[in-house]
């Protein structure tokens, strides 16, 4: 080849290959700006909104037809933009084949992401942006589009008992001459444990005061539930391994008591309905399911067959669950005699007693959880139940320590001296509750994980005082916090069941109000908000939901008159409707803007 020709020859495959070049390059951007142009992108919710921790999203796209090339990528990413200038990556879709399908002839993916909630995030955007890859890795970016504005928190807005109860303080003329202490089994067993909710750490602690005392009866009896019910002399063994223990501790341990001074006495109950009746009583079921679990208990058939027909109850998850694991005990009544003394000499000798000036020995431990009483300063209380539980550890002064320490924790502004008293308050609350497992002291123990943001352990300690049984405005309230909390975390069909047993208080009707808004039934929302307010028509948070619900179904005159009367109420939500998402596409409305004038 001559050297013209060669010369012709790169000269032309120059040619060729920035031709490619520039092809290539008119591809990259006419991608880019086709997409730009044409795709549709969307995301369900169109106002985002937290659920439990996680803000939960749906995102859909739509490229325009015959915009993907081969060996051309296309893809989306998601993201969230705080107005603080956070960045949270949310997921993104990537337009691979096999990835999407076609609707319209045009490539349409849809995805389902959450991110992280924290304060700070509430208020910003959610973004989407389009991703051109060419062949050699070059990527060129769409401008971003915004799908949705904040992040609503409504869920939020929930509503608690919270009512945490002190252990009642006896001592003087009306001390107890009887105590009770129910002994909890596993099914089916018979062999004491001294763990979780077992009540042998409480009779341990009576016996461990060396009380005059003059006679112990024990009581033994079996759930209903078939496996009880055919294991052999199952309430007998029962009865027998408690008055073994009973006997061995009085034996080697007392030094005022003997076997010979008192008196034991076992028996049991078997195959008989009256301690599950009495549970049904004191259960937080609906009246009707209550009648329908008596008609076959006092209905014809045997013991077993009646316990058959319980199975296809609606009632028999909750009778499951709560009311037989609390039936397979023994109970041990304790008749004793107490050592009383007058206030003024309670209240100085625990003082000293506090002040290390005086033995601990110169007070029982019921007098000096009772000297904690005669002051009304938390400081003082503080100070006495300490020395209490450092002396006596018994249930009674760990529960009242465990709430001083709440109430402390209540008033506290520094946030780390408020986290280190909760702290305080749930280890001498757990103590309490593992000492006296009733319904009263395990709700007492929730609260106090709930108030720190122990979810899952909050959680733990609703259901068993659920399972523990007690006086049915315990476990409404007991169930008005559950509820409350299984609103928080997002687990709305647990709450559902949940707030079914709560009762009528205002908390219970709140949530409920709030719940049929969460399944956006805006409708019956609306009617039980204003039943509320048939007890309650000065409450500013049940206003400001209707508000919210009446902003949601687009009724402006529902939103601008409850909103108007929640700031009345209280003056603070005029703020916090301002800010609030909910609202912002009534901002500039005279419907909102009607609900800040006063007249």
């Amino acid at each position: 080849m001559s050297v013209a020709r060669k010369g012709d020859f790169y000269y032309y495959l120059g040619v060729v290959l920035l031709s490619l070049v520039l092809l290539q390059g008119c591809t990259f951007s006419r991608m880019a700006k086709r997409a730009q142009k044409g795709q549709v992108i969307s995301a369900e919710p169109g106002s985002l909104m937290v659920r439990g921790k996680q803000v939960p999203l749906e995102v859909q796209a739509q490229l325009p037809a015959n915009l993907l090339k081969n060996d051309y990528r296309y893809a989306i990413r998601v993201y969230y933009k705080s107005d603080k200038g956070t960045e949270d990556h949310v997921g993104s879709l990537g337009f691979d084949f096999g990835n999407y399908n076609f609707i319209d002839g045009k490539p349409t993916m849809q995805g389902a992401f959450s991110f992280p909630f924290s304060p700070t995030k509430a208020r910003g955007q959610l973004m989407a942006q389009g991703i051109v890859t060419n062949p050699k890795g070059r990527k060129k970016y769409v401008k971003p589009v915004v799908l949705a504005p904040g992040i609503r928190t409504t869920p939020y807005l929930v509503q608690y008992a919270h009512a945490p109860a002190n252990a009642p303080e006896v001592t003087k003329a009306d001390a107890p001459t009887t105590l009770k202490f129910p002994i909890y089994f596993d099914q089916g067993l018979a062999t004491l444990r001294s763990g979780f909710g077992t009540n042998l750490n409480a009779l341990d602690e009576f016996l461990n005061t060396n009380q005059k005392t003059k006679k112990i009866e024990i009581l033994a009896t079996h759930s209903p539930d078939s496996l009880e019910t055919v294991t052999r002399n199952l309430a007998a063994r029962r009865a027998i391994a408690v008055e073994n223990y009973i006997k061995k501790k009085i034996d080697t341990e007392s030094y005022v008591n003997s076997l010979q001074t008192t008196k034991l006495n076992s028996r049991t109950i078997q195959q008989q309905w009256d301690a599950f009746l009495g549970r049904i009583q004191m259960s937080a079921l609906p009246e009707e399911q209550v009648q329908q679990i008596l008609e076959i208990v006092n209905g014809k058939g045997s013991f077993l067959a009646k316990e058959k027909k319980l199975q296809a109850l609606p009632a028999y998850e909750y009778i499951e669950t709560y009311v037989y694991p609390v039936l397979r005990y023994t109970e041990v009544t304790v008749d004793f005699t107490p050592n009383l003394r007058r206030d003024y000499e309670i209240y100085l000798l625990a003082k000293k007693v506090a002040d290390n000036r005086a033995n601990a020995d110169v007070l029982t431990s019921e007098e000096m959880q009772y000297a904690a009483n005669l002051t009304p300063l938390l400081a003082e209380k503080r100070k006495i139940y300490e020395s209490a539980v450092e002396n006596y550890m018994n249930w009674q002064a760990l529960n009242n320590l465990g709430l001083v320490y709440f109430e402390q924790a209540k008033k506290e502004l520094k946030p780390n001296v408020k986290k280190a008293l909760l702290e305080k308050a749930i280890l001498n609350l757990r103590f309490a509750a593992h000492r006296n497992p009733t319904a009263q002291q395990f709700y007492n123990l929730a609260v106090a994980h709930h108030q720190t943001g122990n979810h899952l352990e909050a959680m733990q300690s609703y259901d068993y005082a659920v399972k523990l049984g007690g006086p049915l405005p315990v476990l409404q309230q007991v169930f008005t916090d559950k509820a409350a909390l299984e609103l928080e975390v997002g687990q709305y069909d647990d709450a559902a069941r949940s707030v079914a047993y709560a009762g009528s208080g205002y908390a219970a009707q709140y949530n409920r109000t709030l719940l049929y808004f969460l399944k956006e039934n805006y409708e019956d929302a609306t009617k039980l908000g204003l039943k509320l307010l048939e007890e309650w028509p000065h409450n500013g948070a049940a206003h400001y939901l209707l508000a919210i619900i009446g902003a949601r179904s687009q009724n402006e005159t529902q939103l601008s008159s409850h909103l108007k009367k929640a700031i009345k109420a209280n003056p603070a939500l005029a703020g916090m409707a301002v800010e609030d998402l909910e609202f912002q596409k009534y901002n500039k409305s005279a419907a909102f803007l009607e609900a800040f004038r006063s007249k």
